[in-house]
């Protein structure tokens, strides 16, 4: 896998993350999509929650390429992932994690508590984009 896939199934789980747990907050919470404060507060839960599973699922691949990068001879993916935990275990491939944790969070938060806040200056509700990119998917077929 390359580090510009990688990098993307990282996004992908991250925006699904997202996704997923502004949803279920909204579920438990209806009232929260029509309050600016609620909203707001939800996205940044929700940045909170996709930051973390993304930081917890990309950390031990990238502990493989910096391994990788630090070999002085070729090796295999598998020879550096048996390298790492001969020594020093499990821990190898989350060491870093929770800076990583607090950086992808904080960015993701930022992003969508942004996002939100300019789509309720803009108005634009949910069924607004979701009619737009439908219309998007109808032009290019």
């Amino acid at each position: 896998m390359t580090l510009e896939t990688r990098f993307r199934n990282s996004q992908y789980l991250h925006c699904y993350s997202v996704d997923l747990s502004t949803e279920r907050i909204y579920e438990a919470f209806p009232a929260a999509q029509e309050d600016l404060k609620l909203s707001l507060f939800v996205s940044l839960v929700g940045g909170i929650l996709g930051g973390t599973a993304a930081a917890c699922v990309s950390n031990p691949a990238d502990a493989v390429i910096s391994e990788l990068k630090k070999a002085k001879s070729d090796i295999s993916p598998q020879q550096a992932v048996a390298n790492m935990l001969e020594r020093n275990g499990i821990a190898t491939f989350f060491v870093g994690l929770p800076l990583r944790i607090v950086f992808y969070s904080l960015i993701a938060s930022l992003t969508f508590v942004v996002y939100d806040f300019v789509r309720f200056l803009l108005q634009v509700g949910p069924d607004d984009l979701k009619l737009y990119l439908d219309v998007l998917a109808e032009v290019r077929q």
